[in-house]
């Protein structure tokens, strides 16, 4: 989930914190942990939001860059093997299917859902 997060903040940098984990579908208070994790440790930087200063703007750190230009070549080794059992029709035909469901499905991912609503409680007396 965390490399999710970090390629979020590359591939839209200045999004807000919070448009990016209700794209991401994560409730603010875990996308904000791992934004503070991945702060730590260099790899995102947050600023304050020129427009409203209760906002943070996320950005790639040259540590990111690096990291990401590391790791490619291997993601895609990864990828290029998970699939090779595939043909190339095959592949674009699975990932069409994917991309369907994961549409399809999008707000079972958002946060909060399929919880449980909460029961009122009964206060009428008891028959005797």
């Amino acid at each position: 989930m965390l490399w999710g997060v970090m390629s979020a903040v590359l591939e839209e940098p200045g999004s807000g914190q919070r448009q990016l984990a209700v794209r991401m579908g994560v409730d603010a208070v875990t996308f904000g942990q791992m934004i503070d994790f991945l702060e730590r440790k260099g790899l995102v930087k947050r600023q304050i939001d020129p427009d409203d200063r209760r906002a943070r703007q996320l950005y790639e750190t040259r540590r990111s860059a690096d990291l990401r230009h590391r790791l490619r070549p291997l993601l895609l080794a990864a990828q290029e093997r998970l699939l090779a059992p595939l043909s190339k029709k095959e592949r674009t035909a699975l990932l069409d299917m994917l991309v369907r469901l994961i549409e399809a499905n999008d707000s079972y991912a958002r946060p909060g859902n399929g919880r449980r609503k909460p029961r009122r409680k009964s206060y009428s007396k008891p028959t005797t």
